[in-house]
């Protein structure tokens, strides 16, 4: 359908092409401004993204260009149209309506490099454009740019965000290896490779963002999972070294105490084992304990240890006495209880046989020629030194179960 360009039809268009400029400007403002395009046109890029960033770059030059030969054409137009009550004859229609839908956006000419060139082919072109074309190339350069701004920008705060964590923790387990001091343990060479390998990916993921996410970055929050979980283990170490070089003696004081209370519980152990030796066959008692000399060793080693060793190796050889110890005292207290099993079990017959014979005196049966043999035969071993348990047990169920059998039904 063919236009007839009057002044309505001019203005009309002239206000439709004023709209569409104002829309390309901010699109183009806010391209300008995102962080993601901001971060590619400042790093130094490598890689797949710095090759991306290449070509959007040459699209976004593009873009300007086109912008501005277009702003051009628009700046014409205006100026031809003049005020709104500005005449407009039929010459002057027809030249705005060519600026409006003819190919009057020129761009800058281009060279036609020499071994492309026929004998009469020109040194240099220029393409004309119209105002459609125009906007559908900035719209398609636009959205080359805006994709490659926006994975970066999202392929860096998937990348750093983790990585900046981490940096943050090798940071703080230096500074606890600088206070604890240098050495020649592993844990120091361990962090230093984290830190290697933290430094690495940082540089590697401010470089190239799209190819790390696209190919090995796929692996990096397992990497630096990993990373993390290794860089946990040397803070532990480290934290107990600083801690065993703060409070070496204290700590050592308290080791002290628990092999004393070792040191208590063996000798209980050892006198029980006597007595029970004394009073009660065939104990099957657990062997004596000399843990209590055992640690004193180690704790006298723990000391002459502290003027060679670096502060980690101490801080775990601290770490592993305090918590042998402990494990050991539990023991010690156990074999207290186990020696003296035989006595408890010998004095609970006892109790047990008592209460079944006050049980029969209450119902009148205790003085029965069959109870009182059975008492007495119950009785001679418990009271009996060494006393025979298997047989004080076997002999004191015998008295249950004839008290039981004397007993009045439903006594």
């Amino acid at each position: 359908m063919t236009t007839i360009w009057t002044r309505q039809t001019v203005d009309a268009a002239i206000d439709r092409r004023a709209q569409e400029r104002s829309g390309v400007s901010a699109g183009l403002l806010e391209l300008d401004d995102h962080p993601g395009r901001r971060l590619l046109d400042g790093a130094k890029l490598s890689g797949v993204t710095a090759a991306a960033w290449q070509q959007a770059s040459a699209e976004l030059a593009a873009l300007w260009t086109v912008f501005e030969a277009y702003q051009q054409v628009l700046d014409r137009v205006s100026a031809m149209r003049g005020g709104p009550k500005a005449r407009l004859g039929d010459k002057e229609l027809a030249a705005l309506a060519d600026l409006l839908t003819g190919r009057s956006v020129a761009l800058p000419r281009q060279a036609v490099p020499f071994e492309r060139r026929g004998l009469l082919d020109p040194a240099s072109t220029q393409d004309l454009l119209t105002l459609d074309e125009a906007v559908q190339s900035m719209t398609r350069a636009y959205e080359v740019v805006k994709k490659v701004a926006v994975e970066a920008e999202d392929a860096w705060n998937r990348l750093l965000e983790p990585l900046d964590e981490l940096k943050q923790k090798v940071r703080s387990a230096r500074a606890t290896a600088d206070a604890v001091g240098t050495g020649t343990d592993p844990v120091f060479d361990r962090l230093t490779s984290i830190e290697a390998q933290t430094a690495d990916m940082r540089r590697h993921a401010l470089s190239d963002p799209l190819g790390m996410v696209a190919g090995s970055g796929a692996g990096t929050p397992a990497r630096v999972s990993g990373l993390l979980a290794d860089l946990a283990a040397v803070q532990a170490e480290l934290d107990q070294a600083l801690a065993a070089r703060a409070e070496f003696d204290q700590r050592v004081a308290g080791i002290e105490e628990v092999i004393a209370q070792i040191a208590r519980a063996e000798s209980e152990a050892e006198a029980l084992r006597a007595e029970v030796l004394a009073k009660i066959a065939a104990p099957g008692l657990p062997p004596a304990s000399a843990a209590a000399a055992h640690l004193r060793t180690k704790v006298a080693d723990l000391r002459r240890e502290r003027s060679g060793l670096s502060w980690t190796l101490l801080g775990r050889n601290l770490s592993a006495l305090e918590k042998n110890s402990r494990v050991i005292l539990e023991n010690a207290r156990k074999r207290v209880d186990q020696v003296r099993a035989p006595l408890a079990r010998r004095d609970e017959l006892r109790g047990l046989l008592e209460a079944y014979r006050a049980r029969a005196a209450r119902h009148g049966v205790a003085e029965t020629p069959r109870l009182v043999a059975a008492y007495r035969a119950a009785r001679e071993p418990l009271w009996s030194a060494p006393c025979d348990l298997a047989a004080a047990e076997y002999a004191v169920r015998g008295y249950q179960a004839a008290v039981g059998a004397a007993l009045p039904s439903r006594s």
